[in-house]
């Protein structure tokens, strides 16, 4: 009896390629950048780092990934990358509600920003996949994003010219595997970190940089009766791996994503979504899942008096402020000033990096 064998993706024919990546040499040193000491020596922040022993930054590794990112040979039509959707000009987010995929179609989320991934260990929206090398091929073989078989891979970047030197730089031979793809991919997104806004700079002067209306919506944002750091908290702007129902709709499931639950199947997990880092807020519109808020004022004003109810409600959206979830929703009686100077605070979240430019941008 002759065993079945899985069949082998027919040779591609050679890609004409017409621009090469500009690399320096030698390589930008990713596996030394490094987060401030305030990061590395924060009890909350060590909870949540990242372990990537397994997967270690290297320079030749986040090199390759680089390129990968940002090549659009990695979709079925060869015209989608994975910076398609998150721009290093957004934030490495994008600037739609939801995002265009190969053969017109769209995305069913908001893109997430690509922010500290290094300290995130819950991963998409509905927090479904813990580990970044597994989560990076989710988009590039999904039908609606970038809709690639993944066994193909490896046919497809071995006739492209430029690929056999940086895989062999970044694992020592020239092999292609869909799995490198992933450690290289994994590598570069763990490389890329935002730590330098007004705000990281006023934590060094005392907000000295800061105007009167920042100053107000910092302390509005910090006073314990908005709840806006309960949910943002730690230097990340964010709780990490937490997931809740904030109250966008009745009904989340209804009204088109229900969250968790469109992944688990379970109706009581109906509205459950990652709280996401506030880190570069104001490049990363528009907001939310959905991204049906255009505007940080937008946002602001939901928090403050639109709030729906829903039976999961988190309690710390609910009038009370404490346990058990589910109760009414919060109001905060602010007046425009007050909203306007918390707009003005979560701008100061924004790095200042040129990232367009830098070693995290397009080598393309």
């Amino acid at each position: 009896m002759t065993a079945c064998k899985k069949p082998v993706p027919e040779p591609e024919p050679p890609i004409v390629v017409d621009v090469w990546p500009e690399l320096p040499d030698p390589a930008f040193p990713y596996s030394e950048v490094t987060f401030p000491e305030t990061w590395l020596n924060d009890p909350a922040m060590n909870l949540f780092h990242v372990n990537d022993a397994n997967n270690p930054i290297t320079d030749a590794g986040a090199t390759l990934g680089r390129v990968l990112f940002y090549d659009p040979q990695l979709s079925s039509n060869m015209r989608v990358s994975c910076a398609s959707c998150h721009r290093p000009e957004h934030g490495f987010a994008d600037g739609e509600a939801v995002s265009s995929g190969v053969e017109g179609g769209v995305t069913h989320r908001n893109s997430m920003a690509l922010i500290n991934l290094a300290y995130q260990r819950r991963l998409f929206w509905d927090a479904r996949e813990a580990e970044l090398e597994a989560q990076v091929l989710k988009p590039i073989a999904h039908p609606d994003e970038m809709g690639m078989d993944l066994a193909a891979i490896p046919v497809r970047l071995e006739g492209v010219p430029y690929y056999g030197e940086l895989f062999a730089e970044a694992f020592g031979d020239e092999e292609i595997t869909t799995d490198r793809v992933a450690l290289a991919l994994a590598q570069f997104l763990r490389s890329l970190q935002t730590t330098s806004s007004r705000y990281d700079a006023g934590l060094e002067t005392g907000f000295s940089n800061f105007t009167a209306q920042e100053l107000e919506g910092k302390s509005l944002f910090f006073n314990g009766e908005t709840r806006c750091a309960q949910c943002h908290g730690t230097l990340n702007f964010f709780t990490p791996s937490e997931l809740m129902v904030n109250g966008l709709d009745v009904n989340y499931g209804a009204a088109g994503d229900g969250g968790l639950s469109e992944f688990t199947g379970n109706p009581a997990q109906d509205g459950l979504f990652r709280v996401v880092s506030l880190r570069n807020i104001g490049l990363t519109a528009p907001y939310m899942h959905d991204g049906r808020f255009a505007t940080l004022r937008e946002v602001v004003d939901f928090y403050a008096d639109g709030i729906q109810p829903h039976p999961n409600l988190n309690h710390r959206l609910s009038d009370t402020g404490v346990g058990p979830n589910g109760q009414p929703p919060m109001a905060m009686p602010l007046n425009s000033a007050q909203r306007e100077a918390l707009v003005a605070f979560l701008l100061t979240l924004s790095d200042t990096t040129d990232f367009v430019n830098s070693p995290w941008g397009s080598p393309f």
